[in-house]
């Protein structure tokens, strides 16, 4: 095998692990919340500003994490935590 053809079957196998694995699947999907909540209220009912995310547009398989919050250890891949501050903007998401 010559060594563009090494490369070429590395690169296709790190694909293909990729597609399998839901946890690096999210995490392109964290950084694209990221960017989409990065300073933004969220709020309950529809977001009126630039600067507000409602509940509802945020996938079925969230939760969002207020300073200081009890959470559960217990761990889904596919649920999105959004973490705010003290006046419910984002701060940071992640996926468990």
């Amino acid at each position: 095998m010559s060594s563009d053809e090494e490369r070429t079957f590395t690169r296709l196998l790190e694909e293909q692990r990729a597609q399998n694995n839901p946890v690096s699947a999210n995490r392109t999907s964290e950084a694209e919340w990221r960017t989409k909540l990065s300073g933004k209220k969220i709020v309950d009912g529809q977001a009126n500003s630039v600067d507000t995310f409602s509940k509802k547009d945020l996938p079925e398989k969230h939760r969002v994490v207020p300073p200081g919050a009890v959470v559960t250890k217990d761990y889904y891949p596919d649920r999105l935590n959004v973490h705010v501050d003290e006046q419910g903007n984002a701060t940071h998401v992640t996926y468990g």
